[in-house]
């Protein structure tokens, strides 16, 4: 048995006219039993035997149906109608054209001979030799066809000894049937089913066919299973010839208080020996995935989120993974929380681990539990805010240094301005107690105690003007703004590193109460944030065209407070940081970021993009990223990339499509990617070819050739490449 899962309608993106969407009856639901019956014609003859005899231009209507023809006799005692020449009949379903008809008014059946067929659903048309037609639900043919392709063009067809068109299910079958495409035969299969709509339905979906480095030749063939309306699953045997059989499953809930997903996939013993020139290191082993995300929601603002990862190795998402950033994920999380979101208050309280994909980094701490608790009180007595950050978490690891953490930051403010100004002040009390054990060597208090102030003012103006160039009008902005920001030096190095790291250094940053996240260290800080943004806005909508934004910290004293390992920051200012984005036009933007050490008199990190999207699919991406060596610690490995995108039609249905990604500082290209695609009213087709690393630090590459056709109405079939286009060209969309 087969089955081909619902796709997108044939005209989606293209100019599709199929000629008769206006020839069909408006629905009615009428009850053709109560339902009276009009006729209508250019002469009448009525005979002794209750027969009646209309010719020309006869139409008989009863309960949204209705007959034409040429010539039509009814018969009062039987309910039969029988007509001849340019035989017609329709609803608002579907219409059939025929030589001769017989139609029973008794039990709403119509028989039609030598026909054609129109189904208003997914604009289906074919012919028959026998049409049966059942009310408005069911129509029965013999020696049929079917096509969603529009008139004239037969670039695919079904050929079926019998054919059965559930309206209501939206669900048609069919039986012994050839597949020709362009008049050829190419298919046959004793049984199919398939979708008049694009509504979920279960049985096979198409089968994915390819062949990889990592696989060798890859055939999936899913079968998809709707439960109930709220529930399915997708069933996906997948065989890859150098590795053996495996078996993947995907379930789906959707309930009114919460809805999730839970895959899961197994191999059972890897046959692949030699993974290139290297042994595999998981031969003749099993080879497991599991994930359940979760999400609930309660009327009373409570919620609970699950997020569980497992995979059996290192190297599963290497081996049987497409995407460059899915196979170099180091870690997998496992969560499980629950929280209230309130008015002012929010309480989150999770238990939380990973899984460690890499042997050469470190394994992080759990989280068994973690208790969080925010609150915020704007606009209290005088115009005073106030706020509270507080948290318990207990720390596990079966290698470091253990304990709780009690972590409690209340803070009140005045924002104070109008339109044109704001002034606000703070001040925050910062107070963590730990409680370590497991501490082998006495590096650490095992009760250390840290309180200290954070206080911060933070005030801007804006200025803005009108200015008026070629044929628009605009506001121009000047928005400066000035951050200081007063934190005491407390030596720390009693204190372990659970889970804080150094924030990156960008236009965050700048306004930022804390360069560290996490709260095993605050940094001591008394420094002075410059920026200055600039906006460009038209007058007439006020979106915005241009924006520029220039900002640095002047530092008054040195930076002591570090991780582990880390150094003084004794430069008395920081990088320069300038951002700017510019949309050029209603296609066309373009973004850039640099990072300039004044000092030193070079960049430490710049980026800059341009971005073209326009009409019919046309897309280019161009981006240059820099990041120089150790710009702030000395964990942090330069790079430099550029990646070019870009999708573009050739003529009405071709286009073509790639990508060039590549590591400079490395000398090689990450992902080569180029196809082509035909895209018409009922098929398009899509050949991908892809050079790439699994992972930015293996030397390995691999090769895979997509190709995908996809008969609209019908199904699809070959390697699917959607998501992959989707996540390597930026703004790519499929049809």
């Amino acid at each position: 048995m087969s089955c081909f899962a619902g796709t997108v309608a044939a005209q989606d993106g293209l100019s599709c006219h199929f000629g008769y969407e206006d020839q069909f009856l408006p629905f009615t639901a009428a009850d053709s039993e109560q339902s009276e019956i009009d006729v209508k014609a250019e002469d009448v003859q009525l005979l002794q035997n209750g027969t009646s005899v209309f010719s020309g231009h006869v139409d008989v209507t009863r309960a949204g149906q209705q007959l034409s023809s040429q010539r039509a006799t009814y018969n009062r005692n039987t309910g039969d109608v029988t007509a001849s020449g340019d035989v017609r009949l329709r609803d608002s379903e579907m219409i059939i054209d025929a030589e001769r008809a017989e139609w029973s008014l008794s039990d709403d059946k119509g028989r039609m001979l030598n026909a054609e067929y129109r189904v208003r659903q997914m604009h289906a048309r074919g012919e028959a030799s026998h049409v049966l037609r059942r009310g408005k639900t069911n129509t029965d043919m013999k020696n049929a066809t079917y096509t969603t392709c529009p008139e004239g063009d037969n670039a695919w067809k079904l050929k079926a000894n019998t054919v059965h068109l559930d309206h209501e299910k939206a669900v048609g079958e069919a039986k012994h049937v050839v597949l020709r495409l362009g008049g050829l035969p190419v298919f046959y299969t004793p049984y199919i089913n398939f979708p008049l709509n694009d509504e979920r339905k279960s049985g096979f979906l198409v089968p994915s066919i390819g062949s990889s480095d990592e696989t060798g030749f890859d055939l999936s063939t899913p079968y998809y299973w709707n439960i109930a309306p709220n529930l399915d699953a997708t069933i996906t045997p997948r065989y890859m010839a150098d590795r053996g059989l495996m078996l993947n499953g995907q379930f789906r809930y959707l309930f009114e208080s919460g809805e999730g997903e839970v895959e899961a996939s197994f191999l059972d013993s890897d046959d692949l020996k030699k993974d290139g020139d290297d042994i595999n290191p998981h031969f003749q082993e099993d080879r497991e995935l599991f994930s359940w995300q979760h999400l609930s929601r309660f009327d009373n603002r409570w919620r609970a989120r699950v997020d569980y990862n497992y995979v059996s190795d290192n190297n599963y998402f290497e081996d049987f993974g497409s995407s460059l950033n899915l196979s170099s994920q180091t870690h997998l999380n496992r969560l499980v929380e629950t929280g209230y979101i309130g008015n002012n208050w929010n309480f989150t309280a999770r238990l939380q681990g990973y899984q460690t994909l890499a042997d050469d980094i470190a394994e992080p701490y759990k989280r068994l539990p973690q208790l969080l608790l925010r609150g915020f009180l704007p606009d209290q007595a005088l115009g005073l805010t106030y706020e509270l950050d507080a948290e318990y978490v207990e720390f596990d690891h079966d290698d470091k240094v253990e304990g709780q953490r009690i972590d409690f930051e209340p803070a009140i403010s005045l924002p104070m301005g109008t339109s044109a100004f704001f002034a606000t002040p703070r001040v925050a009390l910062n107070h963590t107690r730990y409680n370590l054990t497991n501490d082998t060597n006495n590096r650490f208090d095992d009760s250390a105690t840290r309180t200290l102030p954070v206080t911060s003012f933070d005030t801007g103006v804006f200025f803005e003007r009108e200015l008026s160039f070629g044929d628009g009008n605009y506001i121009q902005t000047i928005e400066p703004r000035a951050f200081y920001l007063y934190i005491p030096r407390r030596d720390q190095s009693d204190i372990p590193d659970f889970d804080t790291s150094l924030s990156t250094f960008n236009m965050i940053r700048l306004f930022s109460y804390d360069r560290f996240i996490g709260r095993d260290r605050v940094g001591d800080a008394n420094q002075l944030s410059l920026a200055v943004t600039s906006r460009l806005l038209d007058e007439e909508t006020g979106e915005e065209n241009l924006r520029l934004t220039v900002g640095q910290i002047q530092y008054f004293t040195d930076r002591e407070v570090t991780l582990p390992n880390g150094r003084v920051d004794n430069r008395s200012d920081s990088d320069m940081i300038a951002e700017a984005v510019a949309y050029i036009s209603d296609t066309w933007s373009v973004s850039g970021e640099i990072q300039w050490d004044p000092n030193d008199d070079m960049s430490n990190m710049s980026s800059v993009g341009l971005r073209y999207r326009g009409g019919e699919g046309r897309i280019f991406n161009i981006s240059h990223r820099y990041r120089r060596d150790d710009i702030t610690t000395n964990t942090l490995e330069g790079l430099e990339h550029i990646d070019v995108s870009a999708q573009m039609p050739v003529g009405d249905r071709w286009s073509v499509f790639g990508r060039w990604y590549r590591a400079i500082d490395q000398g090689r290209t990450l992902e080569g990617l180029a196809g082509v695609e035909y895209n018409s009213c009922c098929w398009a087709t899509r050949l991908a070819v892809r050079n790439y690393v699994n992972d930015a630090d293996d030397d390995d590459r691999n090769m895979s050739i997509y190709l995908q056709v996809e008969l609209k109405g019908l199904g699809s079939f070959g390697k699917k490449s959607d998501s992959l286009l989707q996540r390597s060209i930026r703004g790519y969309e499929t049809d």
